[in-house]
């Protein structure tokens, strides 16, 4: 039981007076996290590999790819065996991964990985433009406010706009030396 002692009495009274926890910021997509296997699972005493956030899912869920190193993969893999003579073996032979398959792979990795890294990049230049358009934006409202503060002084801004107050004064003075001539 955690929070103000008035929850185990009136939970809607104690959170009327009590914010909600922030929640933390999930990581967006591209972004590298990093991926713990659940205890028990390990590669090669590893319980932690690098992984890309591939979307995001239901209940505040991340769909990732994780990325384990070639090292901690097995060097075979099994795989049902099919055709003649099936059913006399165990149903499995076992398969070995070429080194340059191997190579391959980290290379493809790496080629990957500089990939996600540059889309990193520009989603963070991306950002900071984002925050400096919305700097610009917040400082043009305030010198409106300013402009504002300048032609009404302390009496409130007219519901109708500054311009038409001013035609439609300029109509009533011609209108006021038209009918004293």
């Amino acid at each position: 039981m955690s929070g103000h002692l008035l929850s185990s009495i009136n939970a809607e009274a104690a959170a009327a007076i009590q914010p909600a926890p922030a929640r933390p910021k999930l990581p967006g997509v591209g972004e590298l996290v990093v991926y713990h296997m659940r205890a028990g699972y390990a590669r090669s005493g590893r319980t932690t590999f690098p992984a890309i956030v591939q979307g995001h899912g239901d209940r505040e869920t991340l769909m990732l790819t994780v990325i384990i190193d070639a090292q901690d993969w097995p060097m075979s893999r099994w795989l049902k065996r099919s055709g003649s003579g099936a059913s006399s073996m165990s149903g499995r032979r076992r398969i070995r991964i070429h080194p340059e398959l191997i190579a391959q792979w980290r290379l493809e990795m790496a080629q990957a990985l500089k990939q996600v890294q540059e889309v990193q990049a520009s989603m963070a230049s991306l950002r900071d433009e984002v925050a400096h358009a919305l700097k610009v934006a917040m400082n043009g409202r305030a010198e409106v406010k300013s402009l504002e503060m300048a032609v009404f002084g302390e009496f409130n801004k007219p519901d109708i706009s500054l311009t038409s107050i001013l035609v439609d004064f300029e109509k009533r003075l011609a209108a006021l030396k038209e009918s004293q001539t």
